[in-house]
Parts: structure tokens; C-alpha cells; sequence
């Protein structure tokens, strides 16, 4: 194969070797030498292959092809040669049978097939590969988390073979599990309760060993705390409404006797009158917050007793219920309690607004009577 023209002339001619040399007229190429350094120079077999290229990237990936399959072998790689003659781009090499023939091995030719960069569509197909495995890898690691993160578990269900008939408002029970392993307590799902139903009454319990057994037992006690609870929102609901209709008069009869106490410090009208509005707040505060407990703290604290919740419990219903119904005061109403073992319908209330409001008025007496007491001794 000719990579440039042959010029005649320069081999016709007579001129000294140096002079055509001169010229140069074919390059720049790049030369692959192979040889055998364990001859001597100039034995038979000690130049094993040589080749010339017009593409460097060729030339150097033959000189890889030669480095990787015969690595005793010395392979040199040189850029840039411009030469007189032709250069050999068939090549030569000396077979195993110490034949001399035209070309490359074809080991070496199937070795830069091998290193040669892909084309665009090896390319391409290679990077949809490598993208496809990264998605891949991505779905693995996404299922692998989903596998570890927590799921509900349906236990049981409405209308399935229970031994134990489920309540009427059941509708299922679920746990939370990671790796097939329970991390929650089981959650129990039922309708709405309105209040209105029937106490739920566990049926008859049978063989308690049964795990499915105690699962509906523990479903009953669950609809039991339901059910109290939407009774007691449902009686509390109206004691809460009418006692926050009328509590704006009591925080009034409250506020009525700080303003007056205040105004002892720099009474607009005389210390006489000051310590008389005092007394009158005083006075005006009583009945008001009296009837506040007759009417009205007494119900907050005894509605629900019913149940056998204790007063814990249920301040703790009560201020649920109230942020349900949009009251965000309960915490200044000075409800008060009832004792435990005493009748809730005729026990006193305790630590109610009266004894707050005795609380507020013992004192600033107190310090009237000590006020009168000085200032009589001294002017005396």
C-alpha cells in the first residue's frame, strides 16, 4: 500500500545519499521496531518485526500489542520520522518457523482490534450499559432500605376467623415490624365512637394461651377507653361551653381587686376611698366566684367521674376536649378537685377559685390592719 506517490526521480538520480536525504519527502510517520536483544547484532532473527504508520494512535497501540504479547521481546515506538524512502507500511515480521512475511502476527492485529478506542456506537452502548448497572445499583440500595424501614403489619381484621367475635366498631389491628421484627405495640383502628353505644363488654374470654385470643382481648380494652372517652366529650362538651361563657365575670372580680389593691400605691382620690373600692372588690368577688364553683367547677371536675378515671386523668381529658372546642383559657378557671373517697356530688371542692380568691384577699387585708395599726400608733 503507497501512502504518497513514488518519486522516480529521486531514485533515478545519481545525487550522494546525503543530498537525498536532504529532501526528506516522505513524513512525518511513525515506525514500530521490534528485535530480540538476546542475539547478537546482526544474527538471523534478531529483528522480528517492523512497521510504519501514518496514524501515531496506531503506531503506538502496535507497540502495546508487542509489549503485552511478547514481553521478552524490545518494541520501540518513534514519532515525527520524515525519510527519503517510503516507509514500509505493510511491514514485516519473522514467523516461529523463522519465515519472513508481509504484514503484522495476527495476534498483534487482533491485540490493537482489542486496544483500539470504541466507536461511537461501542460508545454508546457501552455507557447505556454503565448506566443501566448504575440504576441498577441504585434500585438494589433503594430496595435494601425500603427492606429495613419499618412496616405496618395487618394482625387482624374485621370479619375475619376470629375465635373471639370482634367489636362493632373494629376495623383492624396493625403493628409496626423492621425486618419481620415487631418495634411498636399493636395499634387497634375502629370507627368513630359517638358515646351513645353500649359499654363494651368483652365476651367470653375461652383459652388465653391462644395469641389471637389475647389480641381481641386487648381490642376491647382499647374500644373500652374509646368509648369512655366519647362519653365523657360528649357530657363534658356543654359543662365546658357554659362554664366559658361564664368565666369572663370571675377573671373580671379578679382583676377588679389587683386594680384596687394597685391603686392603694397612688390613690386618685384619697387613701379613704382606695381602701374602700379594695373592700368592695373584695365583697363583689365573693358571690361571683361561689357561684362559679356551685354552678360550674363543680361539674368540670366531677363530669366523667363515672368512668373510674382519676382526676388526673381526667384534667388531662378535659384539656383535650377544650382545645377541640377552641377554649384556650382553662389553665386561669381555678376548676379546683374532688377528693377521691368522697361523694363527688356533695364533697366540697378543693383548691378551687375560692380558695384562690382567699388567697388573694387574706394577705392585702392583712396589710391594711398592719397600715391602720402604724399609722395610729403614730399619730397617737
Amino acid at each position: 500500500m503507497r501512502l504518497w506517490p513514488r518519486r522516480g526521480e529521486s531514485r533515478a538520480s545519481r545525487r550522494s545519499r546525503d543530498d537525498i536525504a536532504s529532501v526528506m519527502p516522505y513524513g512525518p510517520y511513525s515506525s514500530v521496531r521490534v528485535r530480540d536483544d538476546a542475539l547478537e547484532p546482526g544474527a538471523e532473527g534478531r529483528n522480528v518485526a517492523y512497521c510504519c504508520f501514518t496514524d501515531p494512535d496506531e503506531a503506538a497501540r502496535c507497540h502495546a500489542a508487542w509489549q503485552q504479547h511478547a514481553p521478552a521481546l524490545t518494541s520501540m515506538l518513534l514519532h515525527n520520522r520524515r525519510s527519503a524512502f517510503e516507509p514500509d507500511v505493510e511491514g514485516s515480521y519473522l514467523d516461529a518457523d523463522g519465515t519472513r512475511r508481509v504484514g503484522l502476527p495476527p495476534e498483534i492485529t487482533a491485540l490493537m482490534t482489542e486496544l483500539a478506542p470504541p466507536s461511537a456506537e461501542d460508545l454508546a452502548a457501552r455507557q447505556a450499559l454503565e448506566a443501566e448497572q448504575a440504576l441498577e445499583a441504585v434500585r438494589a440500595e433503594k430496595a435494601a432500605w425500603e427492606a429495613r424501614q419499618p412496616k405496618e403489619v395487618v394482625l387482624a381484621e374485621a370479619g375475619d376467623d376470629s375465635p373471639i367475635p370482634h367489636h362493632d366498631k373494629f376495623i383492624k389491628a396493625t403493628r409496626m415490624t423492621a425486618g419481620g421484627q415487631p418495634v411498636d405495640r399493636v395499634k387497634f383502628h375502629f370507627a368513630e365512637f359517638t358515646g351513645d353505644e353500649p359499654e363494651p363488654a368483652m365476651p367470653e374470654r375461652g383459652d388465653t394461651d391462644d395469641e389471637q385470643r389475647r389480641l381481641v382481648c386487648d381490642e376491647f380494652d382499647v374500644a373500652r377507653t374509646l368509648w369512655a372517652k366519647a362519653v365523657y366529650r360528649r357530657a363534658a362538651t356543654p359543662v365546658l361551653r357554659a362554664a366559658a361563657s361564664a368565666w369572663p365575670e370571675v377573671a373580671e372580680a379578679f382583676a377588679r381587686i389587683n386594680r384596687a389593691w394597685s391603686d392603694l400605691d397612688d390613690p386618685p382620690h384619697g387613701w379613704e376611698v382606695a381602701v374602700k373600692h379594695l373592700l368592695d372588690a373584695h365583697d363583689h368577688a365573693r358571690p361571683i366566684v361561689e357561684n362559679w364553683e356551685h354552678l360550674h367547677a363543680r361539674k368540670l371536675a366531677t363530669v366523667g367521674a363515672e368512668l373510674t378515671y382519676s382526676a388526673g386523668e381526667l384534667a388531662e381529658l378535659r384539656t383535650q376536649l377544650s382545645v377541640e372546642l377552641g377554649i384556650g383559657n382553662i389553665e386561669e378557671w381555678h376548676i379546683g378537685r374532688i377528693d377521691a373517697d368522697t361523694d363527688p356530688l356533695s364533697a366540697d371542692i378543693q383548691d378551687g377559685a375560692s380558695v384562690q380568691l382567699e388567697s388573694l384577699i387574706q394577705p392585702q387585708r392583712d396589710r391594711l390592719a398592719l397600715i391602720a395599726d402604724v399609722a395610729g400608733r403614730m399619730t397617737a
